[in-house]
């Protein structure tokens, strides 16, 4: 239920409609937590099923109508002994299909490995430059919050840029040394 609680911390914060919710995680957990539209309308209806949050219809007269979510105090607790309860999965452990095709590489020649690779530093250069917005969404998102809670959101900016980063320059070193192979 990790993408609940994501958004049981997203409600923690303010009510929020459906939409909302999926900008919000665009705009700030895109980096560790990617959430497709389907998933978190998914997730809702559990979360309003399990009483952790209610739904109010808002009847708009320029838009369709929404639903704004707010999280219950049955929501809150989940959310809060989620966020204290001991590390459920590694912090250092993740999946990733290109890491398994890397570390397999060696089955094609040099050059299609380099391609490979200079791929994946163009896509991580293209994320490090979208990522440029996330200080002003934190500074958005963040202008009625306590400096105490938005300095959590800019520790997770920080470590997605440092991460990036290093995958930059980790490419271009394997790269490198896949060229002076040829």
């Amino acid at each position: 239920m990790s993408l609940g609680f994501g958004i049981l911390g997203f409600l923690n914060y303010t009510p929020m409609s459906g939409y909302d919710l999926v900008k919000a995680f665009e705009s700030s957990l895109a980096f560790f937590w990617h959430a497709q539209n389907s998933h978190i309308y998914l997730e809702l209806k559990k979360l309003e099923k399990n009483g952790f949050i209610c739904g109010e219809t808002v009847i708009q007269s320029e838009r369709p109508n929404k639903t704004v979510f707010t999280i219950t105090d049955a929501g809150r607790k989940a959310f809060l002994d989620w966020l204290a309860e001991g590390e459920g999965e590694s912090a250092i452990q993740f999946k990733s299909v290109f890491l398994m095709k890397v570390f397999f590489a060696g089955n094609m020649p040099p050059a299609q490995s380099a391609e490979l690779l200079r791929q994946f530093q163009t896509d991580c250069e293209a994320y490090l430059e979208r990522m440029q917005s996330v200080p002003a969404s934190i500074e958005t998102y963040g202008s009625d919050k306590d400096d105490y809670q938005t300095i959590y959101w800019q520790f997770t900016a920080d470590f997605g840029f440092c991460f990036i980063k290093a995958c930059i320059e980790w490419a271009k070193r394997c790269i490198e040394k896949l060229e002076d192979m040829e």
